[in-house]
């Protein structure tokens, strides 16, 4: 089968590491691993296009570019859309509709409120376009699943729970003992955080997590907070540890993916606020590491971690809540220890990204009557 896969969002080759690349990178893999032909269309970013004119031009050669193909010998057999939303909707899928080719869409939304704003009106009638001229849309989110519901019938729907390639993110302990003698917590008790620091939640959400550990060493508590990532916040975010946390951080920037599975198996508890976090990768690859998690009611942390047995969530901004919530994992390495096994159980039986995607792959064979 061949795939023409689409990213109005953000290209593959985006150079900031993001969930949407990785999901949409793991999807291209996916694809090719099943033997499928997956071509790349060229990307052409459609967010806020009816705000940038610099970028119509782009789009309409991209556009004419998509004609061509889709009416020539070398046409796709479906057309796969990875995340279509008010902001950035896909304004080059519809064309495959038109020549009949099957258009699926990947992890769309649609949020009717945006249709009161004049900023994003424009935005949410193209999206709302794509969507009902898709042959079938794959949602990921049990909050997009809500909305998608009201403007697309059950037949053409069907939910994906997220996935991370859980072979890879296994416990790996080959370096726990020297990292945590770097990170001068060989008997401490190592809490992590992952996240790209930027500006806004991201950044928010780490310094929620730097005060939580400031308190619990004020009780006590022997922590060490490991930070991994890098992003123009960091500065600050330093500032902030060393003046709440002296001697007890660390910031080890940008960490290559292949590198993670031994930071996450060298700490103990995973802590994450997950501000406004649609679905928080870092979750299902902490738990598959086999660490317990911390995190707040807020989005996607409570569709991955499953409360009270793969983790804690607590209420969104109750800072004693998160703290304590913290807390009770520092003290009982019993609850650690249970936690972080049934994370694991947990990470690899519902969210296994080769099982998850099998399904979508099944139901592109059956839209397009292909078998093979």
């Amino acid at each position: 089968m061949k795939i023409a896969f689409c990213t109005p969002f953000k290209p593959l080759t985006h150079p900031r590491i993001s969930g949407d690349v990785t999901i949409a990178e793991d999807l291209a893999t996916f694809f090719k691993t099943q033997g499928h032909d997956v071509w790349i269309v060229p990307q052409v970013s459609t967010r806020y296009i009816w705000k940038t004119p610099r970028n119509w031009g782009q789009a309409y050669a991209t556009a004419q570019l998509v004609k061509e193909i889709l009416q020539s010998n070398e046409k796709p057999d479906v057309w796969f859309t990875y995340h279509s939303y008010y902001k950035a909707p896909d304004i080059l899928g519809s064309l495959a509709a038109k020549e009949d080719i099957p258009y699926t869409i990947f992890a769309p939304s649609h949020a009717p409120k945006r249709k009161k704003s004049w900023n994003t009106k424009p935005g949410y009638y193209l999206n709302k376009k794509a969507l009902q001229q898709a042959t079938h849309i794959f949602a990921n989110k049990h909050r997009d699943l809500k909305g998608l519901q009201q403007i697309i019938p059950s037949s053409r729907l069907t939910f994906i729970p997220p996935g991370i390639q859980t072979t890879k993110f296994t416990r790996d302990e080959t370096l726990r003992e020297k990292n945590r003698t770097v990170w001068n917590a060989t008997n401490s008790i190592v809490v992590l955080t992952v996240a790209m620091l930027r500006e806004g939640t991201k950044s928010e959400g780490v310094e929620h997590v730097i005060n939580a550990c400031h308190d619990l060493i004020s009780q006590g508590h022997d922590i060490q907070l490991v930070i991994a990532g890098n992003g123009i916040m960091r500065a600050y975010l330093e500032k902030k540890a060393q003046q709440l946390l002296p001697n007890r951080y660390t910031f080890l920037g940008t960490v290559p993916s292949e590198q993670l599975p031994q930071v996450y198996s060298s700490c103990d508890i995973f802590a994450f606020p997950g501000i406004h976090e649609g679905l928080g990768m870092v979750y299902l690859e902490a738990q598959s590491c086999g660490l317990p998690v911390v995190a707040w009611d807020h989005d996607g942390a409570p569709q991955v971690v499953k409360n009270g047995k793969t983790g804690i969530i607590t209420p969104s901004y109750d800072h004693n809540a998160f703290t304590q919530a913290i807390a009770r994992l520092v003290e009982s390495k019993e609850l650690r220890r249970t936690m972080g096994t049934a994370a694991t159980t947990h990470a690899v039986t519902n969210h296994n990204i080769q099982h998850n995607y099998e399904e979508v792959d099944a139901k592109l064979r059956v839209i397009t009557r292909t078998t093979s």
